[in-house]
């Protein structure tokens, strides 16, 4: 297919400089996006023993509602009955000290009510900082690490909904350039001395091969930055200014003082949706009877659903009325059901686990894009010296910078990720005393990222490449080893993985060989690059 020589110019410009501006962004949120496909997994490989309580019967859910309710008065308001979840996995019941919950936001400070009954049925309860390494990662794929808020949101999440604009346009910029040479060039991957061929592409191919993949997400990320603006559009224009959703009026009840019965609650559900598991049920307002609420979060691998990881239906806890499953995919209007189609599309969450695992690749496939995107921007730009007998060439001071923030800020983004991982694991062995692992956990990777940002600055890209690969590989095998280790030395104060939890200490191995390859090719390349490369660790003679 033939494109007129202006137009490819014009997109040519535009996927370079878009590429470069948004690309370093777009892969922290895609690493960080793939692994949050394994989000509750993660919290839940990350959670020390003493932070996980025994699960009970179905029967014993009023019983152990009645008895916390009594000696607490903040479970009189609010408080979580998990059956399966693996997002509130920590205890069959769970509430927060004399603090609202929000769906919006968490504070790392949390301090979470744990309860159980223990197998003589007598009540056991704990506060704990419970572990949401899952979540903070999670926070990591939506803001890039962008700190800060703008009204109930992040400023990350703004700011990426203005890059992922960008996105949209080195999308369709990059597919103009490829469409000439599309059917000769897929596919085809040329190793050899001229690594810009090299990048070029293995960028083309990850690029076109996930096209359908990325467009949803750039789309689906625009509308949830912006979907605020977008509703109080609607309601100017449909609505006359009236908002779109307004709360709910009170609930007329037959008894003024009614008993939360968690039973019978979860038997109606069960019979409302009998295609969906009930995951959790969130109550809120349970001292205001008529204004009460439950969100309860359901799941089915052949639905598309609402949530990240679940569906889910809101009713008054104490009504007696049928409850209204129209917002589950099974019974929503098609309206409805293309709203869902978006959302599950963008979280990966139908299907299964052979769809979490598809965007898993998915997520580091396109990291890798950008990361590629930019390194090609670089060996593009790079001065060779062809011939020996004339002066070293000395390299453009942006190509300098673009080399050393792309290196430091990406490879830095994974350690400081994988290290912070590593480090909730070991700080209870070195600090007993911790009280914040949440904080731990935040900490740690802003302290590991910005070191290894301006590590690469000081030394350079290309001593800092290998090392930083080095350590990444290191990090990663430390992380199975150390449930060997706690296996092996059970005293040691150390916790291992068992049951499904296993396979990220198996993809942590994975990985690590992976990123030990890396090191010992970026280090060959080091010690081979001509002198006054960017990748060369030579001095000039």
């Amino acid at each position: 297919m033939k494109v007129r020589t202006d137009i490819l110019k014009l997109a040519k410009e535009l996927h370079t400089w878009v590429g470069i501006s948004a690309g370093i962004l777009l892969f922290i949120c895609f690493f960080a996006g793939g692994l949050t496909m394994f989000q509750h997994d993660l919290s839940q490989w990350a959670t020390p023993p003493q932070q996980k309580m025994s699960a009970i019967h179905s029967s014993q859910y009023n019983e152990l509602v009645e008895e916390v309710q009594q000696k607490y008065p903040d479970a009189r308001k609010n408080l979580i009955v998990n059956f399966s979840s693996k997002e509130m996995h920590n205890a069959p019941v769970q509430w927060h000290v004399s603090k609202e919950s929000s769906e919006h936001g968490f504070d790392t400070s949390q301090n979470t009510m744990l309860a159980t009954l223990d197998s003589q049925g007598q009540l056991q309860v704990q506060q704990e900082n419970v572990s949401k390494l899952g979540w903070l990662i999670e926070q990591l794929h939506e803001t890039a690490g962008i700190p800060g808020l703008s009204g109930h949101h992040t400023l990350g999440v703004y700011v990426m909904g203005v890059v992922a604009f960008l996105y949209f346009l080195a999308i369709f910029s990059g597919l103009i350039i490829l469409l000439p040479t599309l059917v000769k060039d897929y596919f085809a991957i040329r190793k050899g001395k001229n690594k810009k061929r090299f990048w070029l592409d293995t960028h083309n191919v990850i690029g076109i091969t996930s096209l359908p993949f990325h467009i949803i997400i750039c789309i689906s990320v625009i509308v949830f930055a912006f979907h605020d603006f977008f509703y109080d559009a609607l309601g100017q224009l449909a609505n006359k200014g009236k908002p779109l959703f307004e709360r709910p009026v009170p609930m007329q009840l037959a008894d003024p003082q009614p008993k939360l019965d968690v039973e019978k609650i979860l038997f109606r559900l069960k019979q409302s949706a009998p295609e969906y598991e009930i995951m959790s049920i969130s109550f809120n307002q349970l001292d205001k009877p008529e204004m009460a609420s439950a969100r309860v979060a359901l799941y089915s691998s052949e639905q598309m659903l609402r949530g990240d990881n679940f569906d889910y239906m809101f009713i008054n806890p104490y009504q007696e009325q049928p409850y209204n499953i129209n917002t589950l995919n099974t019974h929503a209007t098609i309206a409805d059901q293309v709203i869902k189609s978006m959302f599950s599309l963008h979280f990966g969450n139908f299907g299964g686990n052979i769809t979490r695992w598809m965007y898993f690749i998915l997520g580091i496939g396109g990291a890798f894009l950008f990361y590629s995107g930019n390194i090609l921007w670089i060996e593009s730009r790079l001065k060779r010296q062809k011939n020996p007998d004339l002066p070293v060439p000395s390299q453009r001071k942006d190509v300098h910078f673009v080399t050393n923030l792309t290196i430091g800020a990406c490879l830095g983004t994974i350690l400081a990720i994988f290290s912070s991982m590593l480090a909730g694991r070991w700080g209870y062995v070195v600090y007993p005393e911790l009280n914040s692992i949440n904080h731990l956990f935040m900490y740690s990777y802003y302290a590991v990222f910005l070191t290894s940002l301006m590590y690469t600055f000081v030394v350079g890209a290309a001593r800092a490449l290998p090392q930083l690969l080095l350590a990444i590989a290191i990090v990663l095998f430390t992380l199975p080893l150390t449930s060997l280790i706690a296996y092996l030395v059970p005293d040691v104060g150390l916790w291992y993985s068992t049951g499904h939890l296993l396979t990220i200490d198996l993809t942590a191995f994975v990985f690590a060989l992976a990123f030990l390859r890396f090191y010992q090719q970026a280090r060959i390349r080091a010690e081979v690059a001509e002198i006054g490369s960017i990748w060369s660790v030579k001095a000039h003679g």
